[in-house]
């Protein structure tokens, strides 16, 4: 089934999608697969483009890769509708930290950490960012745990452990990571910031970019624990993803022409 959920109404109704000024969407597993657009989902997104953000825990693209991908599917949207935890991370840390800092990710997003400022050390850092870093190694880890055990504060990208990657299966995230480096040190919970969903940063961000207000959007994502929880503290009305996105999106657009 399709659940319009709502933690501060008990009435849900697809009327809610109807009169909804904006939607924010989640990308993996819910627009797309392994990066690839899902073509209802990219069908949403041509009719609604101008009040919908993507709103998604990524720690591995910048906005300029999904400009490029959404443009390519007739989709026009501007920087500010594409909110991401990995650049988000990487802001925060440019914006409240000056000192040396180790950064846990994609070569790419390092070269972007760069381009914000970032001062990038390999050991002795004040702040540690985790983002979904698929060269993840033993030496990185020790890296960040010494680093924190030393008084280093961490900024994580989001605290997802798996996303689906298609065919059934699952790719590692951030989350998996952080579950790692507390395998081995505390972390005070004053020295930890975690910027994805479900934290509020994103959702506020999507809302400000849409220029809607909490209660007049709707968050379609795929994560209860991450989508559906985050948005509804906010207020914001919920849309789950529980059948295969094609599906999905294919009863959407039918329950919005006809609620």
């Amino acid at each position: 089934m399709l659940h319009i959920t709502n933690p501060y109404s008990s009435h849900h109704a697809w009327s809610d999608l109807q009169t909804a000024s904006g939607f924010l969407l989640d990308w993996d597993g819910c627009c797309a697969i392994n990066n690839r657009l899902v073509p209802e989902a990219a069908d949403f997104l041509r009719q609604h483009q101008h009040r919908s953000a993507i709103v998604s825990n990524n720690s591995t693209n910048t906005v300029e890769d999904f400009l490029d991908l959404l443009s390519g599917e007739g989709i026009e949207m501007r920087e500010d509708q594409i909110v991401l935890a990995g650049m988000k991370a990487l802001q925060q840390a440019a914006e409240t930290c000056p000192g040396p800092t180790l950064v846990l990710g994609d070569p790419r997003m390092r070269a972007v950490a760069r381009s914000l400022g970032i001062d990038i050390v390999q050991k002795d850092a004040d702040l540690i960012v985790l983002l979904r870093d698929t060269r993840f190694s033993y030496r990185r880890l020790e890296r960040a745990v010494n680093a924190l055990r030393n008084g280093g504060r961490l900024i994580v990208a989001n605290p997802d452990t798996t996303h689906p990657a298609g065919q059934g299966l699952l790719m590692p995230e951030t989350g998996a990571l952080l579950a790692a480096i507390r395998a081995c040190v505390d972390i005070p919970t004053d020295a930890v910031e975690i910027i994805g969903k479900p934290s509020p940063h994103l959702f506020r961000k999507g809302c400000e970019a849409l220029g809607t207000a909490y209660e007049d959007t709707v968050m379609i994502g795929d994560n209860p624990l991450t989508d559906v929880k985050g948005a509804g503290a906010l207020g914001i009305r919920t849309c789950l993803v529980d059948s295969p996105p094609g599906e999905f999106f294919r009863r959407l657009e039918k329950a919005l022409r006809t609620a």
